[in-house]
């Protein structure tokens, strides 16, 4: 086997291994074990729906809910986790040598099996109750993918920076509960005033999850430009977050 080939298999070994390690982890000694996948964007999907649902007048509303917490859950559990996941791994960093982006990697994996389970059972419930768009679901295909790549993206840049500065974790579990209510999670794009509307075409989530909702429900339709515009700040952020993890990541060691 050629060199840069075995080296190849060896990174996704340890990829694999730490992937399942957070995932046997997180659900170590529960109970109700992979059902808290679902149970808890499903319970959050009641509560906030019950109340929401007086002041959103949208079709289907608790399955429009539904479909969007499943990838909020993703993306905020993913970016909260990552982001201090080198510091809370410095004895593994100081000890091995190893590709460090390895770390948060898992992390989002492991999320992402568990988001990837969450929609295959949401698929099963829209084939059984005959709600299932034959054509529109394929668009949570492209919404899955640039999901994944984002929040590695953003994680890597995040978890990088939070190594020399503290206080980036605290900033991102700020900024998370901001962003929430500036993506459309709890209601639909049609619904936003025109004057605050540039800010949704700022905020590279916007397209990803009105593809999930036009998949789910079947209904509605994502602006080209908007489209565009979230493309390009996703890619940005991306090809930041894995600049600044290879400007830093030689200086790990020395700064935990």
């Amino acid at each position: 086997m050629p060199k840069y080939r075995k080296a190849l298999k060896h990174y996704f070994d340890f990829l694999w291994a730490m992937t399942e390690k957070e995932i046997k982890v997180r659900y170590k000694r529960a109970v109700f074990g992979f059902l808290w996948i679902i149970l808890n964007p499903l319970l959050q999907m009641l509560i906030i729906g019950i109340v929401f649902s007086y002041f959103i007048k949208i079709e289907n509303y608790f399955l429009f809910l539904f479909g969007g917490l499943l990838l909020w859950q993703f993306f905020s559990l993913s970016l909260q986790k990552a982001t201090p996941s080198f510091v809370y791994e410095r004895s593994l960093i100081q000890k091995a040598k190893f590709r460090k982006e390895v770390i948060p990697a898992s992390i989002i994996l492991s999320n992402y099996f568990n988001l990837l389970i969450s929609i295959a059972m949401l698929i099963l419930f829209l084939l059984l109750t005959e709600q299932l768009n034959d054509i529109r679901i394929w668009l949570l295909i492209p919404a899955l993918i640039w999901i994944l790549m984002f929040t590695i993206g953003l994680s890597l840049l995040t978890s990088s920076l939070n190594v020399r500065y503290r206080d980036v974790a605290f900033f991102v579990q700020t900024a998370l509960i901001l962003l929430f209510y500036a993506t459309p999670i709890l209601y639909s794009l049609d619904l936003v005033p025109q004057q605050v509307l540039l800010l949704y075409y700022l905020n590279p989530l916007s397209s990803i999850f009105v593809l999930s909702q036009i998949a789910i429900t079947g209904k509605g339709q994502v602006a080209p430009s908007l489209l565009v515009s979230n493309m390009l700040i996703s890619i940005s952020l991306i090809t930041l977050g894995l600049v600044v993890y290879r400007k830093n990541h030689r200086h790990f060691v020395d700064w935990l």
